[in-house]
């Protein structure tokens, strides 16, 4: 059935290849990093960190993201979609279920985190599944701008952070100004009061619609919000940082921490495993300042903050999982649902 059809392609289902780069990538990023580093110091450095603190830390971390993430969803989805389909279909306790559900999708690819999530969101809020992905694009679209005022202040605080990788800098100031430059620009176009067919049909898209839901002022509180929740990351990290016995300086890593947030988007390996991994040898060498090789110290450090993140987000997911697969499975389509949603 041609619903079917389009209801399957809305799950985000990914090419053979699309799957496969992943895995390859984790392995291949693992293999050079295992080899690239003195695996007996590596040891040594997770034997000497302290155990009762990297487990509290990996609990209270992972709790205040969820949450913190959940709320972000609800209140972005109560201003995007305000009016659209069905309220109760994305309270709070609904969103923390989605929310912890995507964390299994996220180990392969936070696209099809977002997409699964979209999805589910389609179906309880019964709005189109194109506007539910518009919906939570917006939020991708709030935190380029929150990352890129975080990195800006960072840069303003300890200027001399990225001094170790030449040249990255002056790229860094120049991404950051175009970010916010198309970013404010699209969000004045959209949302200005200038009454034009074209502009307005666009606006009337199922796609555009959640952005132009959004006024400045929504905007503005948008990016206070999820610069809030990156900065959750940061202090996970100078906390795990702690346990490890390295000195983080805060200033460096209000830049370090968006810059890697980013790229461990970039779908090149499993949950960013290797490829933040890489940057993180140079970044935070400074913070081992006790003598100790800094490589093996931040190979150890990383490897036990990244794989204790996915661990403990399992155990989260695991009493949600049952209900959200049997939901993904279903066939009814989330378009069938909303008729106002696809004009």
């Amino acid at each position: 059935m041609p619903t079917e059809s389009k209801d399957r392609g809305a799950k985000g289902s990914m090419s053979p290849l699309r799957r496969l780069v992943p895995i390859v990538g984790t392995i291949g990023l693992l293999g050079y990093l295992a080899s690239s580093t003195d695996l007996q110091a590596v040891a040594d450095a997770v034997r000497h960190a302290s155990v009762s603190g990297v487990i509290t830390v990996l609990v209270i971390a992972t709790i205040a993201t969820w949450v913190g993430d959940s709320a972000c969803l609800a209140w972005l989805i109560s201003r995007n979609l305000a009016g659209r389909g069905n309220p109760q279909g994305t309270s709070m306790r609904q969103l923390l279920a989605i929310k912890a559900g995507s964390y299994v999708l996220n180990i392969i690819n936070y696209n099809a985190a977002t997409l699964g999530m979209a999805y589910l969101v389609a179906k309880r809020r019964k709005v189109s599944f194109i506007e539910a992905t518009a919906a939570l694009s917006v939020l991708s679209y709030i935190d380029l701008l929150a990352l890129a005022l975080l990195v800006t202040t960072g840069l303003q605080v300890a200027p001399e952070v990225l001094g170790v990788l030449p040249g990255l800098v002056d790229r860094l100031i120049g991404l950051v100004t175009i970010v916010f430059t198309l970013g404010v620009g699209i969000l004045l176009v959209i949302q200005s009061p200038l009454k034009w067919g074209p502009l307005d049909r666009l606006r009337a898209w199922s796609l555009i619609r959640p952005l132009a839901a959004m006024n400045p002022l929504d905007m503005g509180v948008g990016v206070a919000m999820r610069a809030s929740f990156v900065m959750l990351y940061v202090a996970a990290n100078y906390a795990m940082m702690l346990c490890f016995g390295m000195t983080p300086a805060l200033g460096p890593m209000l830049v370090i921490v968006p810059v890697l947030t980013v790229v461990g988007v970039v779908p090149l390996s499993i949950s960013g495993i290797g490829t933040t991994q890489l940057l993180m040898r140079t970044l935070y060498a400074p913070f081992v300042s006790d003598g100790r090789d800094p490589t093996p110290v931040i190979d150890a450090w990383s490897t036990v903050l990244i794989f204790g993140f996915i661990l403990v987000r399992l155990v989260v997911a695991i009493p949600y999982l049952r209900t959200l697969m049997t939901e993904l499975n279903q066939r009814e389509s989330p378009h069938q649902q909303d008729p106002q949603s696809q004009k």
